[in-house]
């Protein structure tokens, strides 16, 4: 695992913004029709760096791919009826010749797809169902451990998500809602998912997790994480929307990453109102980050609650392994995390389950945030 000198410097306000800038945004008129910009060229175009080009070419025009010349004749001159044979036309030569190396040409490049795979699609994983001792790893963290971190994040600093006041609350299926929007190429998203899932399941069930990875072409490349396509998540108290909006997958034309699953017109309407400036307490350039959580329109935070940083060079098993520790730095970023995102559900389902509400942990969360569960 990782060790606690990660991470030391606390951030500014300055140092927030531009973790909020760096996650991915995505307007809402994008995000409903499944358009997308350049990537890194503005904050409503999400996307990760450039795929690189592969390296394997074709034999070059005019080298070694032209084949070998026809050997002379060794009879010397020949000679049939007591004429010179007929010489072949040049320009049926060079057509030939022509059209045997384009053939040879596109015999190489399909030799080298086949042998080395696409190079926008090579490190992309397959997502994989989540194992047994990973699921409850993360779904069944002793209470012990949320009650001894609290918000006590000493080398990773934890953003609480922000209050909210007087809006109309968010329902879903009838219920307070939880809304979570991502991305499953999003570094930032990668390490939000470990704190929300832990959150959410103090207070219902997952099921159907897979594994993903973040972009090995964006910053924080690889980070360890699940993705929420195929979860179900059931719960008595709070309603919810789980939304990965863009896959891992980029568009084969390039330009971002192919939208995975589309915002509804309610989702895109409460996506362009809160996760803004206004509501979020970043930078008018933060408007539309990814991830974007909301709490019943109560609590919201836009970007990741920490920095991916220290996920890196872990694997999803060392990250699992490590949130029974409360001693580990890790650990407490996400168990800090996690404690403030149940303080904000226990402040729109009425402190339900109490046994969770009125847990040392949560308690401190509430306390830090301002509000009474």
């Amino acid at each position: 695992m990782a060790s606690d000198n990660q991470d030391k410097t606390p951030r500014t306000q300055a140092d927030k913004d531009r973790s909020r800038s760096q996650s991915r945004a995505i307007s809402g008129k994008e995000a409903a029709k499944g358009v997308q910009g350049k990537p890194g060229q503005g904050r409503n175009q999400p996307g990760a760096k450039q795929q690189p080009k592969g390296s394997s070419k074709g034999p070059k025009a005019g080298g070694g791919g032209q084949g070998a010349r026809r050997p002379p004749n060794k009879g010397g001159s020949s000679k049939s009826g007591g004429r010179r044979a007929p010489r072949r036309s040049n320009t049926a030569l060079y057509a030939w010749g022509a059209v045997g190396l384009v053939v040879l040409l596109v015999v190489v490049l399909v030799v080298v797809k086949v042998a080395s795979g696409s190079s926008t699609t090579s490190s992309v994983p397959n997502p994989k169902p989540v194992t047994a001792t990973v699921a409850k790893q993360v779904t069944h963290i002793p209470e012990s451990v949320y009650n001894s971190v609290g918000v006590t994040s000493p080398t990773i600093t934890v953003n609480a998500p922000k209050p909210v006041k007087g809006q109309k609350p968010l329902t879903i299926d009838g219920k307070p809602g939880v809304f979570y929007l991502g991305g499953e190429f999003c570094p930032y998203c990668a390490a939000e998912r470990w704190a929300v899932i832990a959150a959410l399941s103090r207070f219902g069930t997952f099921s159907g997790l897979q594994t993903m990875q973040s972009s090995a072409t964006d910053v924080y490349p690889k980070t360890q994480t699940f993705t929420f396509v195929t979860a179900k998540y059931t719960s008595t108290y709070i309603g919810n929307w789980l939304v990965e909006l863009y896959s891992n997958q980029p568009k084969p034309t390039g330009g971002g990453f192919k939208i995975l699953t589309p915002l509804t017109k309610t989702q895109q309407k409460n996506v362009a109102k809160f996760d803004t400036a206004q509501f979020t307490g970043g930078s008018a350039t933060s408007s539309g980050s990814i991830p974007y959580l909301n709490f019943g329109n109560k609590f919201v935070s836009s970007g990741a609650s920490y920095v991916p940083s220290s996920l890196q060079s872990l694997t999803r098993g060392e990250i699992a392994a490590g949130l029974s520790s409360a001693s580990n730095s890790v650990t407490k970023a996400i168990i800090t995390s996690a404690n403030y995102q149940s303080a904000a559900i226990c402040s729109i389902d009425g402190s339900k389950p109490a046994n969770v509400c009125s847990g040392k942990g949560v308690q401190a969360a509430a306390k830090t945030m301002g509000i009474n569960v």
